[in-house]
């Protein structure tokens, strides 16, 4: 672990050492408007800061004293995951280390990201705006429009969370062909919001079926019923294996299975998205593609870069298959 000397010092730390909360710490050393904070207490955490060698963002305060201090963190345009997660997590956590208030917009669906995201701006009026997917150039032009100096967003030929979308469903067929799987049924998820990210994951896993010689067939997400009379008679026509839309859409179908007396895996491979918690508690395992490679959690450590548009927001591992005992 890092020494204290070694590593920026943070609101977080001067909250500790003068026993404040982190949000006091923010309203002294921005020296917030509106606040009623004991003289005693300003006092207290102006002299942790010094003692600590506190240095504040020259960049932070900037955009600080000029507006509301808010940061909307904006993945409306992706779907939800671990990895989008782990760094939202991450970069809330230190934007607030720096004085921020983080607002978090999540996936809406393709047709009501963009005005949900336009409202927040208008009403909120962040100091910036951070997506961790891409934007659309005319989106963007909103939100100038409504007052956002700041956004920040992959650029349209560098967007790692739209890569992610098709690669993942690819990592899925390569893996069941290669176990000798060729016929594979792509189960895509029954909300309508979905439909549009379904679309691109299906487009992956349609291409990675024509590169392995894979036969593909799609079929939605079913009530439970009507699923398993479909797995049924797929499996009967000669299906083997399931790949689906993620580790969500994946133990619905290992249910239909067992309710049509399909044997998973030994008659059926089913295999998901995402390495959520839920697979791991299944009957069997569910095996899964891991959006992960592995390595340790994200950690945001220069928030002033990710604001400035030096640094990427959401890294790009290597998929991997977690292999567990549906697959």
């Amino acid at each position: 672990m890092a020494s204290q000397e070694s590593r920026r010092i943070t609101a977080a730390d001067v909250a500790r050492a003068s026993g404040v909360s982190r949000a006091t710490v923010s309203y002294v050393l921005n020296d917030t408007p509106g606040q009623t904070i004991p003289e005693s207490t300003r006092q207290r955490v102006q002299q942790a800061a010094d003692e600590l060698g506190y240095v504040p963002s020259i960049h932070a305060r900037a955009l600080a004293s000029r507006s509301t201090g808010i940061v909307v963190i904006d993945s409306s345009t992706i779907p939800p995951g671990a990895l989008v997660a782990g760094a939202t997590r991450s970069l809330s956590r230190g934007l607030v280390d720096r004085g921020y208030v983080p607002v978090v917009n999540q996936y809406t669906g393709a047709d009501e990201a963009g005005e949900v995201l336009v409202t927040l701006a208008q009403r909120l009026q962040p100091v910036a705006v951070v997506a961790l997917g891409g934007l659309d150039p005319a989106l963007t032009a909103l939100l100038e429009q409504a007052g956002v100096e700041r956004i920040v967003a992959p650029s349209p030929g560098d967007d790692p969370a739209s890569e992610r979308i098709g690669e993942l469903a690819e990592v899925q067929i390569a893996y069941l062909a290669d176990r000798g799987h060729r016929r594979v049924v792509y189960v895509t998820p029954a909300e309508p919001e979905l439909a549009a990210l379904a679309e691109l994951r299906l487009a992956g896993a349609r291409g990675a079926a024509a590169a392995h010689d894979v036969s593909l067939t799609a079929i939605p997400l079913h009530e439970q019923e009507h699923l398993a009379d479909e797995l049924a008679r797929l499996h009967a026509d000669g299906a083997t294996a399931v790949a689906a839309y993620n580790d969500e859409v994946a133990v619905g179908v290992l249910g239909a299975a067992a309710r049509a007396g399909v044997d998973v895996p030994g008659a059926l491979a089913v295999i998901g998205i995402d390495d959520l918690p839920l697979a791991r508690r299944t009957h069997p395992q569910l095996t899964t593609v891991s959006q992960s490679d592995g390595a340790a959690q994200l950690e945001i450590v220069d928030v002033d870069a990710v604001l400035a548009g030096r640094t990427a927001i959401l890294p790009h591992p290597r998929p991997r298959v977690v292999v567990r005992g549906s697959a």
